[in-house]
């Protein structure tokens, strides 16, 4: 028995992996795990910048990040994802981490310093961020089908909003974006 036409209406956006049915184009549902999991990395960031603030330590650690990035090429075969796309995606992904750190520091800096972290947290960042990059990757690999889409940049730009408010976390995640669409208009 056929659906009725009302019902194929409405069940349409929810089938075509819509995450906005008002939306002229709708972006896929693998988007908006993608950016959360982005922002679980930033939310990290604070956690980080919290640490460093209080241990003197730079926000800039070379070393660090290349064993980030090595790590994540070593497992890219693993999601069937390319060694260059993982290096540029985490590039990113730390770029944008810093952002976060340096713009609390700075703030805490200009105001009021942030509660003094507990060992706890110092001891867990490491683990939290190393526990969350396959997730990242995972994500990733999901998203890559719509990179090249006409509208990707309209969904990464419209998701970032829906789900940051606050003005540091928007830049840092428009900044750990980029890239993850292949099809931007330079015009």
């Amino acid at each position: 028995m056929p659906k009725p036409l009302w019902l194929m209406l409405l069940t349409a956006p929810l089938m075509s992996g819509c995450i906005n049915a008002a939306s002229s184009s709708c972006a896929p549902v693998a988007l908006r795990p993608l950016i959360e999991a982005m922002g679980q990395r930033l939310d990290i960031a604070n956690d980080v910048a919290q640490s460093k603030f209080y241990s003197g330590k730079p926000v800039q650690d070379t070393e660090r990040e290349q064993q980030v990035i090595a790590n994540a090429q070593a497992q890219a075969a693993g999601y069937k994802l390319d060694k260059s796309n993982v290096r540029q995606f985490m590039t990113a992904q730390i770029e944008a981490n810093k952002l976060v750190q340096y713009a609390r520091i700075a703030q805490w800096h200009d105001t009021q310093p942030p509660e003094k972290p507990t060992a706890s947290l110092t001891t867990g960042i490491r683990t939290r961020l190393d526990t969350l990059q396959p997730v990242l990757m995972e994500k990733y690999a999901a998203f890559l089908p719509y990179r090249k889409d006409e509208a990707c940049q309209h969904w990464v730009q419209a998701e970032i909003k829906r789900q940051a408010a606050d003005p540091t976390l928007v830049t840092a995640l428009q900044r750990a974006a980029e890239g993850l669409c292949t099809n931007i208009n330079k015009g």
